[in-house]
């Protein structure tokens, strides 16, 4: 009889910056450990991302249902390639919407291999799926491409905006080691535009998936 393979479960935000380090540790998983991955994301990334599978990679790509109209954005937006900034952080906010159909895919795989993924391996971003994970007993893990430190940052200057508070274009950022200072011209544009008290920085810092958002959510 043969003995089945482990299943785990891969699903990175809709970014290419995301996707494809997803990818690559997707191939190296089933090179080195011989589990059989299951890719998922949108329609239109799962069509992209067909021809980077090599043939004798038998990853699984599945889509997962999403209609970018439904959620305020213009049709077909399913990759931050393709939205202005105000859209790109839209489609994080709204990203629990994918929430039910994620949980749905997940009993469907329970119910195709008779028990439930070994790991469920998901964005920054998509905090929301360790309790999903958590519902069918599977481990949970968070994968960020990105450094320690620079995530650490990220984190620092979310929770704080430091630089609405001094009057230089330099500025320490809160929790990190005296002289660690960080210029204006150094943020990112979504930083730069952000006010206390807006939507966006409302949602990161007010609500309860907060580290979901920065980034940090560990599960």
């Amino acid at each position: 009889m043969t003995e089945r393979k482990e299943n785990i479960v891969m699903f990175p935000f809709m970014a290419q910056g995301h996707i494809i380090p997803f990818l690559a540790l997707a191939l190296e998983l089933e090179k080195k450990n011989g589990y059989t991955i299951t890719f998922v994301n949108t329609r239109l990334n799962i069509k992209k991302l067909r021809p980077s599978i090599p043939p004798n990679s038998s990853i699984r790509l599945l889509e997962i249902p999403f209609n970018s109209s439904d959620h305020g954005l213009p049709p077909d937006s399913e990759n931050t390639d393709s939205l202005p900034l105000p859209l790109l952080l839209h489609l994080i906010v709204i990203s629990p919407a994918l929430e039910p159909a994620f949980r749905d895919l997940i009993s469907g795989l329970v119910l195709e291999h008779g028990r439930p993924p070994l790991c469920i391996i998901s964005d920054m971003f998509f905090g929301w799926s360790a309790k999903v994970a958590h519902e069918f007993g599977a481990f949970h893990a968070i994968f960020n491409a990105g450094g320690g430190y620079g995530m650490a940052a990220f984190h620092s200057l979310w929770l704080h905006l430091p630089y609405n508070k001094v009057n230089s274009e330099e500025f320490p950022m809160p929790g990190f080691p005296k002289g660690h200072q960080i210029h204006t011209k150094q943020l990112p544009e979504h930083f730069q535009v952000a006010v206390p008290g807006d939507s966006w920085v409302k949602c990161i810092v007010h609500s309860p998936d907060l580290l979901m958002y920065c980034g940090l959510y560990l599960a």
